[in-house]
C-alpha cells in the first residue's frame, strides 16, 4: 500500500473563511479520496495559521486579544472544512498546539546547525497583510502588488536564513522535476525570480513588533519565529515532526501540498531551501489554483460580493457546491463562481445525466426485474460500449493522476452521457415486452455502468456517492473494481429514491442571486487583469473580406482558438507560422469583417513600424506576467478596456505599468522598435 500525503495551505485566520479557501478544501478532498479508493494510506493536513502580525492587528481593531480571534476564526475554518467534506487527518492550531511549537523550534534548531541561520540589522518595506518584506523594484506604484497597499518601513535586529547559498540547487531541483510544480507553468514565474538572485531573508521578528505573539526563537526568547518559518512547518508538525517519529518517518516527504497562485514563491522557494537546511527531504510536488471571481469580479468587501460558503452549502447542498466549483472553474486557472451557474449545472447535470441514468436503471430493474440485477448474454454491441467505456475510465485515471480535477469530472460526464445513450439507443422499456432476454442483457450492463459511475463520483459528490452504493446495496467499490462486471446478476438491489434534487434560484429585487450584493463600481483596469498566454501560430489565411487582415489558428494552453489581426501588410503568412505569440486570452470575443475572433496578438507600434512580440524560448499555455506582480485576470474585457493599460516598449524591453514582462523566464522582448506603444 502506497502512501499519500496532502496538504492544504494553511490560512490566515484574521477573517472568516470565504468561497477561495472552500474551493482548496474542496481540490485537496478530491485527491484525498482518489487516493483512498484506489488504495493508498492517505493522510491529510490542514489547520489554522495563527501566529502572524496580521492577526494581532484584526484583534486589536475588534478590542480583542488575539488568543480570542484565532479561537473564534479557527473554529470557523474547521467548521468550513467539516462542511464542505474536507476528510482531513489533522487539523493543526499553531498558536495552541505544543506539538506544533516543539516541532518548529526543532527545525529552526536543524538550520542552525547547518550554518544557515544569523543575526543582523535590517531595514526593509514590509507588508503585512503578506507577512513578507519586499525589494523597491517589486511594489506598483510604491504599493504592495497582492494588496494595493504601501508597506511598512521596518528597520530591527533580526535572525536571516541563507536563502542565497542554496540558488542553484533551487534551481536545479525545478528544473529536473525533483520538486514539481503543476501547472509547469508556474516554473518560469519561479525561475526567472531564482535568477534575479536570491537575498537571505529576515526568519524572526522583535517582540516588540510581534507584540509577544508567535513562537519564540529557541535560545532567544526577545525574539518570534516569521509567521512563515512557523507556519510552513506545519506540514511536518502535522505529520509527527518532534512528536512522533514513527508516524513522520511514515509520511513525510508530502506528495503533494494544494495551494493558491499568490504563495507558490514561498512554497516552491523559502519551503524547501528551508527543508534543505534542515537536513529533511522536499516535498514532491506543488498544485496551484487560481483565484475565484464572483459574477465576473473580484471578492471584495468594497464591492458587497462576498460570497458565504455556509450559506450556499446550508441553501443548496454541499454536493451541489462542490460540483459546481470542480466543474465551473478550472483547476489551475482564475475562476468565476455563480449562484446562477450552480442551480443550472445541478439541474441539467447532477439531476438530468447523472441522476436520471442512476433512478431509471435503479427504477427499471425493480419494476421489471423484482429488483434484482437481471442476467442475459451480451451482444457484440454491448462489448464495444463497454470498451469504449474503459477508454473512459482510463482517461478519467489519467487526469486525476495529473491532478486536472475539472478535465477528470467532464470525462466522468462523458461516461455517463454514453451510458444515457445505451440506455436510450437500446429502449428496454420496449424491448422488455418482446424480448426479455435482451431487456435483461442491457439493464445487466447498466447495473454495473451506475455501479462504476458511483466509484467514479466519489472523489467529487462522495454523498451522493454513498447513496448510490446503498440504493445499490453494496459496499462502496474500488477504482480497481471499474469497468468489471462485478455487480453480478441475482443481487438485490434497495429501494430507488431520486439522489439529486432539482434546485431553485431566488432572486433579489435587483435580479442578482440572493445572497451576493453589488454596488455600481466600475475598477479601473490594470496589467493583473488581462490573461496573456503564449500561443504558438499554426496557420494563416488571407480573410476573404479585407486585404489588411489575417484568420491565424493559434494553439493555447488549453487548445486552438481563430484570431483575426491585422497584419497583411507587415508580414507574409510563412513569416508568421510557427511564431510563439503573446495572446490576450480573455478579450472579448468580436466579429471583424464577418469573422470571428477569440482574442488578440500583442504586437510592438512605431510609427509605421509593427512587429509581433514573439517569445520562442516560452511553450504554449505559460503565461505572460509582470515582475512583482500577482495576476488576476477578469473572465472577459473588452477592447476599449484593454486598451486603459498602461503596455509600452522601451529600451526594446515590454512594459506593464513601469515593469518589465517576462515570459518563459526571460524578459519580452522587441527585435525592432526600440521604443514605442503596444497594441
Amino acid at each position: 500500500m502506497a502512501k499519500y500525503y496532502i496538504t492544504t495551505a494553511i490560512p490566515y485566520v484574521n477573517a472568516a473563511p470565504h468561497l477561495g479557501h472552500a474551493l482548496e478544501f474542496v481540490q485537496t478532498d478530491v485527491l484525498a479520496r482518489y487516493h483512498r479508493i484506489r488504495g493508498d494510506d492517505v493522510y491529510v493536513v490542514t489547520g489554522a495559521d495563527e501566529n502572524s502580525l496580521k492577526n494581532v492587528q484584526a484583534a486589536e481593531a475588534k478590542g480583542i486579544t488575539p488568543a480570542e480571534l484565532c479561537e473564534k476564526n479557527a473554529s470557523l475554518f474547521k467548521q468550513m472544512a467539516d462542511k464542505v467534506g474536507l476528510s482531513y487527518d489533522a487539523f493543526v492550531r499553531t498558536s495552541v498546539s505544543p506539538e506544533h511549537r516543539k516541532g518548529v523550534q526543532k527545525m529552526w534548531e536543524l538550520c542552525a546547525k547547518s550554518g544557515d541561520i544569523y543575526k543582523k540589522n535590517y531595514k526593509g518595506l514590509y507588508c503585512v497583510g503578506c507577512e513578507a518584506f519586499y525589494e523597491e523594484h517589486e511594489l506598483v506604484n510604491g504599493l504592495c502588488p497582492e494588496h494595493n497597499k504601501p508597506p511598512e518601513v521596518v528597520e530591527e535586529e533580526n535572525y536571516f536564513f541563507r536563502l542565497s547559498k542554496y540558488q542553484k540547487k533551487l534551481e536545479e531541483m525545478l528544473l529536473s522535476g525533483q520538486l514539481k510544480v503543476i501547472p509547469e507553468s508556474r516554473i518560469n514565474e519561479m525561475l526567472h525570480f531564482i535568477r534575479e538572485g536570491l537575498k537571505d531573508f529576515s526568519i524572526s521578528r522583535s517582540q516588540k513588533r510581534a507584540r509577544g505573539w508567535g513562537i519564540p526563537v529557541p535560545n532567544d526568547p526577545d525574539q518570534i519565529m516569521y509567521v512563515w518559518f512557523d507556519a510552513l512547518g506545519t506540514y511536518l508538525t502535522g505529520a509527527g515532526h518532534g512528536s512522533d517519529d514513527q508516524k513522520f518517518r511514515k509520511y513525510w516527504p508530502a506528495d503533494v501540498h494544494v495551494i493558491g497562485k499568490g504563495i507558490l514563491r514561498f512554497h516552491s522557494i523559502y519551503w524547501p531551501v528551508m527543508l534543505m537546511s534542515a537536513g529533511l527531504p522536499t516535498p514532491k510536488s506543488i498544485m496551484v489554483h487560481g483565484y475565484v471571481t464572483v459574477e465576473g469580479q473580484k471578492m471584495s468587501k468594497s464591492l458587497g460580493n462576498i460570497v458565504d460558503p455556509f450559506d450556499l452549502i446550508n441553501r443548496f447542498g454541499v454536493d451541489a457546491f462542490r460540483y459546481a466549483l470542480l466543474s465551473d472553474i478550472s483547476t489551475f486557472e482564475d475562476g468565476d463562481f455563480s449562484e446562477k451557474s450552480l442551480v443550472e449545472k445541478n439541474n441539467n447535470e447532477l439531476v438530468a445525466n447523472f441522476g436520471n441514468l442512476f433512478n431509471r436503471t435503479v427504477v427499471f430493474i425493480k419494476n421489471n426485474f423484482d429488483g434484482k440485477v437481471p442476467a442475459g448474454a451480451l451482444a457484440r454491441a454491448d462489448e464495444e460500449f463497454l470498451s469504449l467505456q474503459k477508454e473512459k475510465i482510463e482517461r478519467a485515471t489519467e487526469l486525476l493522476d495529473q491532478m486536472r480535477l475539472k478535465d477528470a469530472l467532464s470525462t466522468v460526464m462523458e461516461f455517463s452521457s454514453n451510458a444515457n445513450r445505451y440506455f436510450q439507443e437500446n429502449e428496454p422499456w420496449k424491448v422488455v415486452k418482446s424480448d426479455k432476454e435482451r431487456a435483461a442483457a442491457v439493464l445487466f450492463v447498466l447495473a454495473n455502468q451506475v455501479k462504476d459511475l458511483a466509484i467514479l463520483l466519489w472523489p467529487f459528490v462522495p454523498n451522493a456517492s454513498e447513496e448510490m452504493f446503498r440504493q445499490l446495496n453494496i459496499p462502496r467499490g474500488g477504482w480497481e473494481d471499474l469497468g468489471k462486471l462485478s455487480l453480478a446478476s441475482g443481487h438485490t438491489l434497495g429501494a430507488p429514491k431520486p439522489v439529486f434534487s432539482k434546485l431553485e434560484l431566488k432572486k433579489s429585487e435587483t435580479g442578482r442571486s440572493s445572497s451576493v450584493k453589488f454596488e455600481s463600481i466600475k475598477q479601473p483596469l490594470t496589467f493583473a487583469d488581462l490573461d496573456l498566454e503564449i500561443g504558438e501560430i499554426i496557420s494563416v489565411e488571407r480573410h476573404p473580406n479585407a486585404d489588411k487582415l489575417y484568420i491565424e489558428k493559434v494553439r493555447l494552453g488549453d487548445g486552438e482558438r481563430q484570431i483575426v489581426s491585422g497584419l497583411a501588410h507587415y508580414y507574409t503568412p510563412e513569416e508568421l507560422t510557427g511564431k510563439k505569440v503573446i495572446i490576450v486570452k480573455n478579450l472579448k470575443p468580436a466579429k471583424l469583417r464577418g469573422v470571428e475572433s477569440a482574442g488578440m496578438l500583442l504586437a510592438a507600434l512605431s510609427g509605421d513600424q509593427v512587429e509581433v512580440l514573439s517569445v520562442n524560448d516560452a511553450k504554449p499555455g505559460e503565461k505572460a506576467t509582470a515582475e512583482g506582480m500577482q495576476s488576476r485576470p477578469r473572465e472577459q474585457i473588452t477592447i476599449d478596456e484593454f486598451q486603459q493599460v498602461p503596455l509600452e516598449i522601451r529600451g526594446y524591453q515590454l512594459y506593464a505599468e513601469g515593469r518589465r514582462v517576462f515570459a518563459g523566464g526571460s524578459p519580452v522582448r522587441s527585435a525592432r522598435i526600440s521604443d514605442g506603444k503596444v497594441g
